[in-house]
């Protein structure tokens, strides 16, 4: 299927439009169309120079064979990410041009002046809602992946801030015998928590919640030979768990409830 998009720009020339258009699209000038919409006048009399209207058109192939050309999909996609974004910066009045990440092929990285404090916000807020609303106008969630958006080399300092947090959370876990709870979370930032603690032995995490309230659990495993058959850190991470992330089964007594301890149906079980 073809892909049809169009912008139009203001130029004091064909040449210029197409410079101007090819940069944001990241598409070669020779590949676009150009036609002329109007002209306009500038300064007194005509004297100050002239302005054209000129629509730009691209023609895209989202589909290159029967089951997609993955590569083809991605960069479509992303091209037509960086449309979207580079729209909204301007309307926004930043000072900030998003481009394909070279680094990585699912990633528009936001460039220029503003791009490190207002696009990025704080604690990334900026940067997470702009990722949100791209992937929301313009993903197909059945056939394309996740656009991810960086800004200022943003993400790799937020993912080592999250294995040093993770790690922390861990020792803290252990230490307390007791489940820790994160902040909410993106995705992506659970999966960083996720992955860095996977290969230990001591911890197991969970995500509990729902976006975007959905945060990360950092739980301590049961070990038998510090916490006996039923010691009381095991009682501990039991019950706090439960309150955590809800019940866990457990035996009941004749009457729907668990018996209580020192009491004759406790003795009698």
């Amino acid at each position: 299927m073809i892909h049809e998009r169009k912008i139009t720009v203001e130029a004091s020339s064909i040449e210029e439009a197409l410079n101007d258009v090819s940069g944001r699209w990241q598409i070669p000038a020779e590949k676009l169309h150009a036609e002329v919409l109007g002209e306009e006048r500038k300064g007194f009399l005509g004297l100050g120079g002239k302005t054209l209207r000129v629509e730009i058109t691209a023609n895209l192939d989202e589909n290159h064979d029967a089951k997609g050309d993955k590569d083809t999909r991605q960069e479509n996609l992303l091209l037509r990410g960086a449309d979207f974004l580079n729209t909204t910066l301007k309307l926004m009045d930043f000072n900030a041009q998003a481009v394909i990440s070279e680094s990585d092929k699912n990633t528009l990285d936001i460039q220029g002046e503003d791009a490190s404090d207002y696009v990025v916000g704080r604690y990334g807020d900026a940067l997470k809602g702009m990722e949100y609303l791209v992937n929301l106008a313009l993903r197909d969630p059945k056939f394309e992946p996740r656009i991810k958006i960086n800004s200022c080399g943003y993400r790799e300092r937020r993912t080592k801030s999250l294995e040093r947090l993770a790690e922390a959370t861990a020792r803290q876990a252990v230490k307390y015998s007791r489940p820790v709870r994160l902040e909410p979370m993106a995705s992506w930032e659970r999966w960083v928590i996720h992955t860095t603690l996977k290969d230990r032995n001591d911890i197991t995490t969970e995500s509990v919640g729902e976006p975007p309230m959905r945060k990360v659990v950092v739980m301590p495993k049961y070990d038998p030979e510090r916490d006996g058959a039923a010691g009381p850190a095991t009682m501990r991470i039991r019950a706090r768990r439960e309150r955590i992330i809800g019940p866990v089964s457990r035996p009941v007594g004749r009457q729907g409830r668990p018996p209580r301890r020192g009491s004759r149906r406790s003795d009698k079980q």
